[in-house]
């Protein structure tokens, strides 16, 4: 039994609720459409101590940690460890930190500047300055995305679901974005997936 604790609209819970509809793993979602800061499940402090989403419970096996948890899916229902090398699975994973790191950096305070902040409490300069670095960060992205399908070995995986989750905010952002082809063509082809549509398209807010 699998059982996944936090909201629709979080971007890290995505990342989970998307990778187990790609694995077509059954599970049972907690508090799917609560609110952002709380967690509306009786002691989820004993799951969970740091009161943070989203948490996975495989058969009393609690991980936590968003990208800890997708690999972890990824190790035990897939076969991508053995047939990768382990080149390319660091650079998968390098593009999963990527977006942990690096491109939630600047992402944060441009989507709460402009999405969850009412106007008045906007810094509009804290908000420009982060618009240049994601987009300079994306252009990173697009010139690694040049003559691939995918991430890793041009087929569909992991990595494509971190920095997928990731996009999807980047372009539902009302900024202005540079013409890049290589993440166009990339972007389209994984959110037309019928995964993206179910766990992902929709839920920006």
């Amino acid at each position: 039994m699998i059982n996944l604790y936090g909201r629709r609209n979080s971007i890290n819970v995505q990342k989970v609720s998307w990778a187990l509809c790609e694995l077509n793993l059954d599970f049972k979602w907690h508090d799917e459409h609560g609110k952002f800061g709380t967690v509306n499940v009786e002691n989820y402090e004993k799951l969970n101590p740091q009161l943070i989403v989203p948490t996975l419970d495989h058969n009393g096996h609690i991980v936590t940690q968003s990208n800890a948890i997708v690999r972890y899916l990824y190790r035990k229902h897939t076969n991508v460890y053995k047939i990768s090398s382990e080149e390319d699975i660091a650079i998968a994973e390098q593009w999963m930190e990527f977006q942990t790191t690096d491109l939630q950096l600047n992402m944060t305070p441009v989507f709460w500047g402009l999405v969850r902040n009412p106007p008045e409490d906007r810094d509009q300069e804290l908000i420009d300055k982060n618009i240049i670095l994601i987009n300079k960060k994306f252009e990173i992205f697009d010139k690694f995305l040049e003559g691939r399908e995918y991430i890793l070995n041009n087929e569909f995986g992991m990595s494509d679901i971190i920095m997928g989750v990731a996009s999807y905010r980047y372009h539902s952002l009302p900024i202005e974005r540079p013409n890049l082809s290589n993440l166009k063509s990339w972007y389209e082809k994984i959110s037309q997936r019928k995964c993206f549509k179910t766990n992902i398209d929709g839920t920006f807010s």
